[in-house]
């Protein structure tokens, strides 16, 4: 699953690597949080914000939104089939956070590439609100530390993503690529369990 992550990429980086034509003042952040307004893509170049935690219109008030939905199912699952088909998004990152039991207590990892390099979570998206789709961990070293992790598109992939005439065998491509570069996983303070939390050492590797 994916309950946490970071997009603490400066803003003219952030507009470069998704080719954005309206700028807006982004400030880093180093732990985002369910429920929490995200930046995201419906349309290419058009950066808009969302609310993490999929709502659509039929959910009563007090059920739980889905902050993820699951890659096997999604084109089956009547709370997701219609938002895969005809409103998908891109949810911008650099880097997301899981827990690995270790005795008694959890331990909080930090995943990202290189230099904290930016890249995009496949999501679906109905009224303002969004998930962010998840998958079997297809590298070792994230399946050590959790058996699932969000579906992370490339960027060649980005455009079909967003792309409402892709046929379901390209988006299947898109989400099952194998072209990842490989992520670095290293253990992070407990600090970040705490969402009030949201500063640069949440994403450094524990000294």
């Amino acid at each position: 699953m994916c309950g946490r992550f970071a997009l603490s990429a400066d803003a003219e980086s952030i507009f470069a690597h998704f080719a954005l034509t309206r700028h807006v003042v982004l400030t880093p952040r180093h732990n985002i949080a369910p429920s929490q307004v995200i930046p995201t893509i419906r349309t290419p170049g058009q950066l808009e914000f969302l609310v993490w935690g999929l709502r659509p219109k039929w959910l009563k008030e007090d059920q739980n939104s889905f902050i993820n939905a699951r890659m096997e199912t999604i084109e089956d699952k009547p709370a997701f089939k219609y938002a895969f088909k005809h409103q998908r998004c891109l949810v911008i990152s650099n880097g997301y956070f899981e827990w690995r039991q270790i005795g008694n207590a959890k331990q909080p990892y930090f995943i990202c590439l290189e230099h904290y390099g930016l890249f995009a979570f496949a999501a679906i998206w109905d009224n303002d609100t969004c998930a962010i789709l998840t998958k079997p961990a297809s590298q070792p070293a994230i399946a050590r530390v959790h058996e699932r992790m969000p579906v992370i598109l490339t960027p060649d992939h980005y455009a079909t993503w967003l792309n409402l005439k892709a046929t379901s065998l390209e988006l299947q491509t898109c989400m099952l690529s194998e072209k990842l570069p490989n992520f670095k996983v290293f253990p992070v303070s407990t600090k970040v369990g705490n969402p009030k939390n949201d500063f640069a050492e949440c994403i450094k590797p524990l000294q």
